[in-house]
């Protein structure tokens, strides 16, 4: 989407991605079908979803190592489905979602040869951002020739040169920082170095303000509907009173 920043001078006029987190968790169960669904007949635009591999090589979507008692990583995909057939494949959410939206794949575990496979033969998506806290992965993934964007996760606080000497080294273009981390100062930096800044996880107004006033190129949240409404209503204003009477927003489709 297209927001607006005003201050007292002029209008600011920035492309911005609100990011519907653990596969539109606002919408149903998190990353479940389901959800999906649910998110892209509300217009949600982009969704981040988790990706973990089973023990015998097939990427599924889950956030948490644990199914129940058992680690996902030591299950067969045949035992994920017995225990927990609301449990997609990778394969099964990239043909569901059929390229009617952009996704931000977060891979908590995954071979990267794998995950390219799956990837070359899925619909193709307007806009795909894989990510990781893993920079090896990112490193080995961007080997792979699969034609997405490489985002590297940040959860603590570390000089900022680190930050970016940390994504820049292993091929990322997209710096996703714990929100609680995030400042003007950072986001500056990073837009130097030719990165975008996408905080996650953003679900209070009052932390979406700080994160667009910061200069941030968009951000991961469980509050997707609520967020695209306040966006859409107006400008936010940089003496933070959010209240600003600016025209509404457009929504577009990335690339």
């Amino acid at each position: 989407m297209i927001i607006e920043v005003r201050d007292d001078s002029r209008v600011e006029r920035r492309e911005f991605l609100l990011v519907s987190h653990r596969g539109g968790k606002g919408f149903g169960p998190e990353n479940t079908l389901e959800a999906l669904e649910a998110a892209l007949n509300s217009g949600v635009e982009m969704l981040e979803t988790d990706v973990r591999m089973s023990g015998d090589g097939v990427p599924f979507i889950h956030h948490g190592p644990f199914l129940g008692l058992s680690l996902l990583a030591h299950m067969s995909m045949q035992e994920i489905k017995d225990r927990a057939p609301h449990v997609p494949t990778l394969r099964e959410y990239l043909e569901v979602a059929g390229g009617r939206c952009s996704l931000n794949l977060e891979v908590k575990r995954c071979d990267p040869a794998v995950l390219a496979s799956v990837l070359q033969e899925a619909p193709t998506f307007s806009y795909l951002l894989v990510s990781s806290f893993d920079a090896d992965f990112l490193r080995s993934f961007g080997g792979t020739g699969v034609g997405a964007e490489l985002g590297l996760l940040s959860q603590f606080e570390i000089a900022h040169e680190r930050m970016l000497r940390d994504a820049i080294d292993c091929g990322a273009s997209v710096l996703l920082p714990s929100s609680l981390v995030v400042s003007d100062g950072l986001v500056r930096a990073a837009h130097a170095a030719g990165l975008r800044v996408i905080p996650w996880t953003v679900n209070s107004l009052e932390s979406l303000e700080e994160m667009v006033l910061a200069g941030s190129d968009g951000v991961i949240t469980d509050c997707y509907a609520s967020f695209s409404d306040r966006l859409a209503a107006g400008a936010i204003s940089r003496d933070g009173d959010g209240g600003g009477q600016g025209a509404p927003v457009d929504h577009i489709r990335k690339r």
